[in-house]
């Protein structure tokens, strides 16, 4: 709970009034302060509890909008406040007015044979590597349901243990694991 103070000498009189602000509304003036900080993803990247890339909470996509919650960064990482709380990499954030504010269209779905959707087997959502590795970079990411397309010709590699890699197109260009298709078990689904 803060408290504003407002102090005024009006000749031989001193007069003070104060105010007192709930937690939400502090957040929401510091929110109003920081407006302007409002970023625009760069890169595929995901909302992580802490400042490290352990355990991702949350994907974002290229163009998502997401509200600092703190003016300066960290260690190369910042607080934002929404869509959820938590810590993005600054490096994969520019400022919002940097880009036409026009939303981009969902993966394009004119051959349905190449589109995809991720499965109930991927409920985190699934990473988005730039080479068919499980330690190849990460360049983005995909939400569980999420409609994805895939490369044209599509492209599928199998590792040394057995997982199936799927090239995309859409929506960040790259691969992700199709899980142990052996085994039954796949990421990506027909589109319906």
């Amino acid at each position: 709970m803060a408290t504003l103070v407002n102090t005024s000498n009006l000749g031989d009189v001193k007069v003070s009034s104060g105010v007192s602000l709930s937690p939400e509304r502090e957040n929401r003036q510091l929110t109003q302060r920081l407006g302007a900080e409002c970023r625009q993803v760069i890169q595929s990247t995901f909302i992580y509890p802490e400042r490290s890339s352990v355990d991702p909470v949350r994907a974002l996509q290229v163009d998502e909008r997401v509200t600092l919650a703190e003016a300066n960064s960290k260690g190369g990482w910042i607080a934002i406040s929404s869509p959820i709380s938590g810590f993005v990499p600054i490096a994969n954030l520019r400022r919002c007015g940097d880009v036409s504010d026009t939303p981009l269209a969902p993966p394009s779905r004119n051959n349905p044979n190449r589109c995809r959707r991720v499965s109930e087997t991927a409920l985190e959502g699934l990473t988005i590597r730039e080479q068919p590795d499980q330690n190849s970079r990460r360049v983005g990411g995909v939400f569980f349901n999420q409609e994805v397309t895939l490369s044209s010709p599509p492209q599928f590699r199998r590792d040394s243990e057995g997982r199936e890699w799927a090239r995309l197109a859409l929506p960040t260009p790259g691969w992700v694991s199709n899980g142990y298709p052996g085994e039954g078990e796949l990421n990506l689904r027909a589109c319906k």
